[in-house]
């Protein structure tokens, strides 16, 4: 069992024992359903193999699984992540989606931002604002008040956009049922011949020399990948933030403090549980101790990174005069965090320094909390 499968199964377990007052969150289920004449006047997180909102939510909404839809109504933002995510209901604000497949057939009231492999923007779907992607293929059917942009292998326009449309792709299709209000511009191996009358300003073509980056499988696989571990991560935070919502917050707040003591400690207290689970191992009477010190500690190294998240994120906001939620803060902190980790070379370096930093601030938040 990895530490990913191992961190997540520690997590819901906790959640099967452990009664959460928060209502905004639902308990996991194969199938997770919020009824049509259900109205939750809160934030939802919720998650299951197969998720479907049929309801109102008067907040925002955050739902992972293998399958989303939302065909309620939504007023704040919503943040989906799955193996499929439809949307047709209405969207009051931005709609943020991580997934394989995302079918678009409702109304949004601002900005769309999508990462895929394949993207549809049904005829009978609105988008207030901007759209911006990523993905393997992208149909815009529907109408798009303001810009489009976004990289793929292959786009088809086919639908009113309000603004501008630039774009980088292996190769794009404007149908004459397209209308653009504002300029194409493009960069593509080859020209393609738009349809007089389609775009109302001028049209930009950049010749860009095929590299196979569109058609590689392992392009997509990398960024699914990713979007999994990401996901994991996530869920977990989100699920400790609400269960342990107060130690989250002493060991954020700490974190500021002795950064360099609270490394050295860190680092010490990770040797010291490897070293002592192999200890207790050896003999036959300490092989339940090691093994629960040896998955406390490969746990503390995956997980220690959300405590840093909600700090993080807490920080960003508050340097641009935003005013937040803990779950908002932990979800930037945690993605920029995730970003930063994930670079070649200084990544592994960002993630052991955070990793054992946190490590220390925890033990020593305990420690002060247990003089207390």
């Amino acid at each position: 069992m990895n530490i990913r499968c191992f961190s997540l199964l520690v997590v819901l377990t906790i959640l099967l024992l452990v009664s959460s007052s928060a209502s905004a969150v639902l308990d996991y289920k194969d199938t997770e359903i919020v009824s049509a004449d259900t109205v939750i006047d809160d934030d939802l997180l919720i998650y299951g193999d197969n998720v479907d909102i049929r309801g109102t939510v008067l907040g925002d909404v955050m739902a992972f699984g293998e399958s989303v839809r939302i065909s309620g109504n939504v007023t704040g933002d919503v943040m989906a992540c799955g193996g499929k995510v439809t949307i047709s209901g209405i969207m009051g604000d931005d709609v943020r989606i991580g997934a394989i497949e995302v079918v678009i057939e409702g109304n949004v009231g601002d900005d769309v931002f999508v990462g895929a492999t394949t993207v549809e923007v049904s005829e009978e779907a609105y988008i207030g604002g901007d759209m911006v992607f990523g993905s393997g293929r992208m149909d815009v059917w529907g109408e798009v008040a303001g810009n489009i942009e976004g990289r793929a292998g292959d786009v088809v326009l086919a639908g009113p956009v309000g603004g501008n449309v630039e774009l980088e792709v292996g190769n794009i299709n404007v149908l004459s049922t397209a209308r653009i209000n504002g300029t194409i511009e493009y960069t593509s191996p080859r020209k393609v011949t738009i349809p007089p009358s389609t775009v109302i300003q001028e049209v930009s073509f950049t010749r860009q020399e095929p590299t196979g980056i569109f058609n590689i499988p392992e392009t997509i696989s990398i960024f699914i990948g990713w979007l999994i571990r990401f996901v994991y991560l996530l869920i977990i935070a989100l699920l400790v933030l609400v269960l342990l919502p107060d130690h989250v917050e002493a060991v954020a707040r700490n974190i500021p403090e002795n950064p360099i003591l609270n490394l050295a400690m860190g680092f010490a207290l990770v040797v010291i549980g490897f070293v002592g689970s192999v200890v207790f191992m050896v003999t036959v009477i300490g092989i339940p101790i090691g093994l629960i010190l040896l998955f406390a500690t490969l746990f503390a190294l995956y997980a220690a990174r959300l405590y840093f998240g909600l700090w993080l994120g807490r920080l960003i906001f508050s340097r641009l005069g935003k005013e937040s939620k803990p779950w908002m803060d932990m979800v930037l902190g945690v993605l920029v965090l995730f970003i930063l980790t994930s670079l070649p070379w200084v990544g592994g370096l960002i993630y052991m320094v955070v990793t054992f930093m946190v490590i220390g601030v925890i033990f020593s938040t305990m420690r002060g909390s247990a003089k207390a």
